[in-house]
This record gives structure tokens, C-alpha cells and sequence, in this order.
């Protein structure tokens, strides 16, 4: 689809895109949207899995909030705020920020269902360069992202640069 053909909601939440990012991680957990809960299972995510595996992500979401609510309870909200959430906080911006750069870019096209293929999806990614170091510790997957996407199956990630 073709930006300008889109519903005047979506065109206003892709000109106030970069406003939303700091909102859009949290919706994302929480919410699922667009692709369903990681917190609460629904969505394309969740259709078509086992009763088995979603109750293991159940119990690794209790597990996960048991955790926190632990940590929390004996290290104060200071101490739990300053050692648990600005790590997690750097850590999902982090992955956040460059999951979004590598798949959006402003010449990239929008797929409907219908239109959509996974070859299509893979050559609408961006590589892009960190610099040495970061893409070395990040096995490449930054600098090599469409080879990621197109031969995901029969290239770890760890062999990119390969």
C-alpha cells in the first residue's frame, strides 16, 4: 500500500512515529499490538499454538513478575529502580530502537496481509552500520539484517560476516 492510501489514523501515527517511541516499547509488551500479548496471549503470536506452550509463557510471565515483585520487596524502590530497571530500561530501548531501525525506513513500502511475503518482508529491512565494535558484539545482526531475515534457517547469527 502506498502511504498516501492509507486510513487517517495510520497516517497520523506514522508523521507522530518518533514522538510515540518512548510509549510504544511498554504498549508493545503489554499490549501485543500489532502481533499479539506477551503479557496477555492473543493475536497472531498466540493463533495456532498449544495449550502447552502457552502455558509456559504464563508461567514464565508469573515467574518473571514473581521475580521483580521479589526484588523489589527486599531492595526498596530506590535500590530496585537504580540496579533492576535502568538496565532493563537501557536494555529494551536498546533492542527496541534498533528493531525499529532496521525494519522502517522512510521509502520503505507497507504490505498488506494479502500482499505480503516473507522474501518481500526480508528485502524491506535495513542493515545498518554501528561501527566495529557494536556490530561485533552484536554478531552482525545489525550490518547483516536482510541476510538474517533470507537465510535465517541456514545462517546463525554469529556467522553473518561470513
Amino acid at each position: 500500500e502506498e502511504k498516501d492510501d492509507l486510513h487517517p489514523v495510520f497516517k497520523l501515527s506514522y508523521e507522530t512515529r518518533n514522538f510515540q517511541l518512548p510509549l510504544l516499547y511498554i504498549v508493545y509488551l503489554l499490549l501485543g499490538v500489532p502481533d499479539g500479548g506477551h503479557v496477555f496471549f492473543y493475536g497472531r503470536m498466540w493463533d495456532g499454538e498449544s495449550m502447552k506452550e502457552k502455558r509456559r509463557g504464563a508461567i514464565s510471565v508469573a515467574i518473571s513478575m514473581a521475580t521483580a515483585g521479589s526484588l523489589w520487596m527486599n531492595m526498596g524502590t530506590a535500590d530496585f529502580a537504580v540496579v533492576c530497571m535502568m538496565p532493563w530500561l537501557v536494555l529494551s530501548f536498546w533492542l527496541f530502537m534498533v528493531t525499529y531501525l532496521q525494519h522502517h525506513s522512510d521509502d520503505g513500502k507497507l504490505y498488506t496481509d494479502d500482499t505480503w511475503t516473507f522474501t518481500r518482508g526480508a528485502f524491506e529491512t535495513v542493515d545498518r552500520d554501528y561501527g566495529t565494535w557494536v556490530n561485533r558484539m552484536s554478531h552482525h545482526m545489525m550490518d547483516g539484517h536482510v541476510v538474517h531475515h533470507l537465510f535465517f534457517n541456514k545462517v546463525p547469527h554469529y556467522r553473518l560476516e561470513e
